[in-house]
């Protein structure tokens, strides 16, 4: 007779180390994987927070596919924008005097709300006077922007001073920043969306994107007249790289919800914590077996169900689009058994 929970249609597991041999599991994080004596069956012994458990017996003839996901495939990456001035468009004239400078950031899915449903401006806005140089107008704009988002209660952007070749030294602007304080040469302004706040199961690590758009200006052509032309470019490029830890412990968070903690937090304080294994810091690297149970007569149906393991990711996994060491190890433990040779 299998053993097999009915109800829950995921059962996650956080895999500190696999355990070979007649090594046991007794550490939590520890796993081994396990074929039934008669070779049709596979199930992981396991060491979680509250214990050593044994999972769902699988039928190997019931596996429908065995997946590896390496933490790479799940990582997000912020965006950096440089803008800086359209020197040909302005016809040589770095800073037009005279003329209102406005940076638009156009903000997408603004503290969760949905692109779709939502957007939202910040702007920087400069007044060029006749003495005003390249450098003078980049510190202007940088202390525009940085005390327009002083007010937000989400600082989802940092916003830098670039010089150096292709901007490659940044100095940060702040609210607080003051201008007599800013003496470089400075070649560009960078903007940089940052890591959103996050609290494992209740706020999700969501990334308000941007889009920056340098506005128009007049500029004045030989023949005496005014064109509009974008006062600058504003490039995008890959900034900050987020791991997918946090995303992990979420994934964690919601299965153990699932497994039999969906009243946790009822009653607090009087209340037993759950205790989680995934560090939010690491990256994990993910195994999927997608099996089915099925019964006899009236429960001849397919029940689909999966089993993921969420194995981190050591300082020595070099090779970012493959698995780990650990998560590598696991899936040829589970093919072993599942198709020994």
């Amino acid at each position: 007779m299998n053993l097999f929970s009915v109800n829950q249609v995921n059962h996650v597991y956080v895999a500190n180390a696999l355990k070979t041999g007649n090594n046991e599991v007794a550490v939590k994080g520890d796993i081994k994987v396990k074929g039934t004596p008669d070779g049709k069956s596979l199930f992981f012994k396991y060491f979680g927070a509250g214990g050593q458990v044994v999972t769902d017996i699988i039928d190997i003839d019931k596996i429908m596919s065995i997946t590896t996901t390496p933490a790479d495939k799940m990582a997000k990456t912020l965006n950096k924008w440089t803008i800086v001035l359209n020197n040909d468009a302005l016809n040589g004239s770095s800073v037009v005097p005279g003329q209102d400078f406005i940076l638009k950031l156009e903000v997408m899915g603004y503290v969760g709300i949905s692109p779709e449903d939502s957007k939202y401006w910040k702007y920087g806005v400069v007044k060029s006077t006749n003495s005003m140089t390249a450098s003078n107008f980049y510190v202007a704009m940088a202390l525009s922007v940085a005390k327009n988002m002083s007010r937000e209660a989400v600082q989802f952007i940092k916003v830098y001073l670039g010089s150096g070749t292709n901007n490659g030294t940044e100095t940060e602007v702040t609210a607080r920043t003051k201008a007599e304080d800013l003496k470089g040469s400075y070649t560009g302004i960078i903007i940089k969306e940052v890591a959103p706040e996050w609290i494992r199961g209740t706020k999700q690590e969501k990334i308000m994107r941007l889009v920056v758009t340098p506005g128009e200006i007049n500029v004045l052509n030989g023949n005496g007249t005014y064109n509009e032309v974008a006062w600058g470019t504003a490039t995008k490029s890959a900034g900050e790289k987020l791991k997918n830890g946090k995303q992990a412990a979420d994934y964690e968070y919601f299965f153990m919800g699932e497994r039999g903690d969906q009243y946790r937090m009822v009653g607090f304080p009087d209340y037993v914590p759950t205790e989680y294994l995934v560090d939010p810091a690491k990256e994990y690297d993910f195994i999927g077996i997608h099996y089915f149970y099925c019964g006899a007569n009236e429960a001849i149906q397919k029940s689909e169900k999966d089993l993921t393991i969420l194995a981190p990711r050591a300082a020595s996994d070099t090779t970012a689009s493959k698995a780990g060491a650990l998560a590598t190890s696991i899936v040829a433990a589970i093919e072993a058994i599942v198709s020994p040779e």
